[in-house]
């Protein structure tokens, strides 16, 4: 159950998210799974394996379809298309609503350098460090035990929270989200074998963040060598994932939790890479392409297409190949048994 700050009144919910609401308005201020419902509560039903629970709830209103009107007499509702959807609209506006009214200050803790640049009001948390030569943009939010290097550039709205560490020199846009324990900039994984022992190649690139990019827990993107690696606007990264040097990700892809791109890997726009897809250096996604999970992408995937497994193949190929396997003992037996037979 979430639990907001403001309250709002049912008869504001179409103008937030549309749709037609039937019964009476009440003020509401959470949102929650059915089980949990009170009178203050706004749930949805958008499937039949959801009717009997929120029949059951207490909710103070629930979002659904016009096929589940008739269902729930007597309950205030608000009718959409999408109800699902039309809930993340309304609780996306309640938290910007419930965010517009917090306390912008610095903690006393908070170690942070003389020429900092401030492009408007911020929020710094307790046992921040922030290094020389940063500039914070407007409502950036920067919570407790964060860390940031010298010359990193944080846009207007964005937010990290706790324990994120972001190495020098690197740039995040505007309204990102980083969780804790990101590391943004650390160095690429780079050596050479030299006189028989390995020696480090200096990293000495950085970090490009887009705007509206969301970044998961303990997720690691690691500077370029020379010149930068790139995250593109709305790109969505999960929680557990690698990006390695020299990387380039377009926009609005998604690169669910244990992905890994080894460097100088290019992932175009809109690409999903469900888990723990593993993707050789030097490869080309194209833009539209999915790759399933656990896959390994060991050569260049063309834009939108669909791959699967290990190797990564075209995805119908892949699925056909996993159908034959289970037929596979008997194929040996026959075949064995053939083989006796002609000797």
């Amino acid at each position: 159950m979430k639990l907001f700050i403001n309250t709002l009144d049912a008869q504001q919910l179409p103008s937030i998210c549309g749709g037609n609401l039937q019964g009476d308005g009440r003020p509401l201020n959470k949102v929650s799974e059915p089980s949990e419902a009170d009178a203050d509560t706004i749930v949805f039903l958008e499937q039949e394996k959801q009717l009997d629970s929120v029949q059951q709830s207490k909710a103070g209103l629930i979002i659904t379809t016009a096929d589940y009107a008739p269902k729930l007499q007597g309950r205030s509702l608000l009718v959409v298309d999408k109800p699902y959807f039309a809930l993340m609209v309304l609780i996306t506006y309640w938290l910007r609503l419930d965010n517009k009214n917090r306390a912008y200050n610095i903690h006393p803790s908070a170690v942070i350098a003389d020429d900092i640049r401030y492009e408007g009001e911020v929020a710094i948390g307790p046992n921040v460090v922030i290094g020389s030569g940063c500039t914070l943009g407007k409502g950036a939010i920067i919570s407790e035990g964060c860390s940031i290097g010298q010359n990193v550039a944080i846009g207007a709205g964005t937010k990290l929270l706790p324990s994120v560490t972001v190495y020098e020199d690197c740039f995040i846009g505007k309204n990102c989200i980083l969780h804790s324990g990101v590391v943004i900039g650390a160095d690429g994984f780079g050596f050479m074998l030299m006189n028989g022992e390995q020696q480090k190649i200096p990293q000495v690139g950085n970090v490009v963040i887009g705007d509206g990019v969301e970044i998961g827990a303990n997720s690691c993107i690691d500077r370029a060598t020379l010149g930068s690696t790139k995250i593109g606007n709305g790109t969505k990264i999960d929680n557990l994932v690698q990006v390695g040097h020299n990387c380039v990700i377009g926009e609005h892809s998604i690169l669910c939790s244990q992905v890994g791109l080894a460097g100088s890997t290019i992932v175009g726009d809109y690409v999903y890479l469900a888990g723990q897809v593993g993707v050789a250096g030097h490869l080309t996604i194209g833009s539209y392409a999915m790759v399933g999970a656990q896959s390994g992408v060991v050569h260049d995937i063309p834009e939108k297409g669909r791959y699967f497994g290990t190797p990564a193949m075209e995805a119908n190929l892949t699925k056909r190949i996993i159908a034959i396997q289970k037929h596979i003992p008997e194929m040996y037996r026959a075949f064995t048994k053939a083989k006796k037979e002609d000797t």
